[in-house]
């Protein structure tokens, strides 16, 4: 493979710890994969250590040996291919740009870079894409201090329903410039924040007209046979098959959590409705509803739609 001037540099001075990683990792899994790990050297590292470079010259051995210990980890775990390039376009279009925050605490922050990708990634219903995308878009406005908490609000912002609480919280400890631009929101942010706070459902540029989640489990779904679905204190209790979950939704997502079968049969039972609902046909539509939610399931679907309401 062909490196650049400066990553080939540092791969010299540091040879021995590296091949020592390597071997260390193919001793205890056979099946490391030296191919994937030469790819992600060239693909992640090299881009990350000309940016460096650039901005901290001082600091790219440090860099290089941090993204060298976490790449060698990351390929130990086999990730599929479509989970590597996730990670690739995280460490490209997201952490090289922000070079100096990187060189600043390398492990810290690529290592908080390749979690919330992968999570996201793992995560029914949620963004990756997206999160890379509003990430690489705040640029200068974050910093080491900034980073955590902005890519917390970006992941709600990015299908994480449940991050909800969580990202309001982080969301305040943040400069307005940088959480108005997380959220992709104008204004002033207790403005903005309290209307979140108050409306699961409202959304910068106009309230949301609901969610659909989930699918078949044979196409990648969680649903092996159509969903019944009851109200609960923090979100829908959902059962299908022999599994029973919690459904966490609002305007910019869903995502779906184990849960037990004595939870489901706690919550608040279903009931006929008529509500035409584009996709579903209208027989047997069976409605769940929360202070604010209403979680529609059809004896016909493997989907459900869950959207605003008030009573």
């Amino acid at each position: 493979m062909t490196l650049s001037p400066v990553l080939a540099r540092e791969l010299a001075a540091a040879r021995p710890r590296f091949n020592a990683q390597i071997a260390a990792a193919r001793r205890a899994h056979t099946a490391f994969d030296t191919e994937a790990l030469s790819d992600a050297v060239r693909m992640r590292i090299d881009p990350l250590a000309v940016a460096v470079e650039a901005v901290a010259p001082d600091r790219v051995a440090m860099v290089v040996e941090a993204a060298f210990a976490l790449t060698v980890t990351l390929v130990d775990h086999a990730l599929a291919r479509e989970r590597r390039s996730l990670v690739d376009r995280a460490w490209i279009d997201v952490a090289a740009p922000l070079a100096a925050v990187v060189a600043e605490r390398p492990e810290t922050v690529l290592a908080m870079m390749t979690n919330a990708v992968l999570t996201l990634a793992a995560t029914p219903g949620a963004r990756p894409d997206e999160w890379i995308a509003r990430m690489a878009a705040l640029g200068s406005l974050v910093n080491a201090d900034t980073l955590g908490a902005a890519g917390q609000v970006v992941a709600w912002r990015s299908g994480m329903a449940h991050y909800r609480a969580g990202a309001l919280a982080a969301a305040d400890a943040l400069p307005e410039q940088l959480v108005l631009a997380a959220i992709g929101a104008t204004g002033a942010w207790p403005d903005v924040r309290a209307t979140l706070a108050g409306d699961r459902w409202w959304t910068p540029d106009g309230a949301s007209a609901g969610v659909r989640f989930a699918g078949f489990a044979g196409f990648g779904g969680p649903f092996e046979t159509p969903p019944q679905v009851r109200a609960g204190a923090e979100g829908f209790l959902v059962r299908a098959g022999g599994r029973v979950g919690l459904l966490v939704a609002d305007a910019w997502g869903a995502t779906l959590h184990p849960a037990s079968e004595e939870e489901f049969h706690r919550g608040e039972p279903a009931s006929s409705t008529h509500a035409a609902v584009p996709g579903f046909p209208p027989e047997g539509l069976q409605a769940a509803t929360t202070g604010d939610s209403i979680a529609i399931a059809s004896p016909y679907s493997h989907y459900l739609q869950v959207q605003p309401w008030h009573p």
